[in-house]
């Protein structure tokens, strides 16, 4: 009997010390992102949740990654994926435009393929004035998150209140509380909040016309980590599983799944 329990013992404890080895072994890979519905965001059980969030669990588990998200300074976002404190940027990141210093995105980091469109739009109260052309901006305050896509857009307005602030949802917040008339925000952002919960009576502005954006993960220069993440959009483009998820978020008109002129 003694030896029948050492033998059971010493199975389970080499199994055990296989399964502490894989899990040792087992790569990390760390993801860096902002609050931003409906691609990272925080549902009410304080779960976080999302596209991309859902997303990049599912292809990094496929690919064998333990999956760790980091809530970062947009404008931050290089130098921690350049120091390797994140492994990418997936967090509704435009790739087709330049940054504030005139640089293209694209020439600082390595971008997969484009899986979502979007565009620029501006939020206001229902009470305050629609607006049709940049001139109207004078004398007002127009928020916006600092070094994102929104940038670009009122870089050239003159006479109005220009609040950079730390994210997308500080923009928001900035017009609820009557501290700005406008914010500039992603267009799928704004579709999430605009007339809902504690953002009720905001609107989005119409009668200015924004060029389109088209949403990237970005990877460090050279990191083997893009060509994987390629793969995974085309054989989920393939599979169904990538418009289905885009479905369960309402993106199923935003989502790309034909990567071939990107190529």
């Amino acid at each position: 009997m003694k030896k029948i329990t050492a033998k059971v013992v010493g199975f389970v404890l080499a199994a055990l010390s296989v399964f502490s080895l894989a899990s040792c072994n087992q790569k990390t890979v760390t993801i860096g992102y902002t609050d931003y519905a409906p691609m990272n965001y925080t549902d009410e059980t304080g779960k976080l949740v999302g596209f991309d969030t859902e997303l990049a669990e599912q292809f990094f588990g496929d690919l064998g990654y333990k999956v760790r998200f980091k809530l970062i300074d947009w404008s931050n976002k290089y130098s921690e994926v350049n120091s390797g404190t994140i492994d990418c940027i997936w967090n509704g990141f435009t790739a087709n435009c330049a940054d504030d210093d005139g640089v293209q995105r694209s020439d600082k980091v390595d971008f997969s393929y484009y899986y979502m469109t979007n565009a620029q739009c501006i939020l206001r109260l229902d009470t305050t004035a629609d607006v049709t052309d940049k001139a109207q901006f004078e004398g007002t305050a127009i928020a916006y998150e600092a070094s994102s896509a929104a940038e670009g857009f009122v870089a050239d307005i003159t006479g109005a209140n220009l609040k950079a602030v730390s994210s997308q949802m500080d923009a928001v917040r900035e017009v609820t509380a009557g501290t700005a008339q406008y914010a500039v925000v992603d267009l799928l952002l704004a579709k999430s909040v605009a007339g809902k919960g504690d953002f009720a009576k905001l609107t989005i502005n119409e009668g200015i016309e924004i060029a389109a954006e088209y949403y990237a993960i970005g990877f460090k220069k050279g990191s083997e980590l893009t060509a994987k993440i390629n793969e995974k959009l085309v054989e989920y483009a393939g599979n169904g599983k990538l418009a289905a998820l885009a479905k369960k978020y309402n993106l199923e008109n935003q989502v790309i799944t034909d990567y071939s002129d990107q190529k």
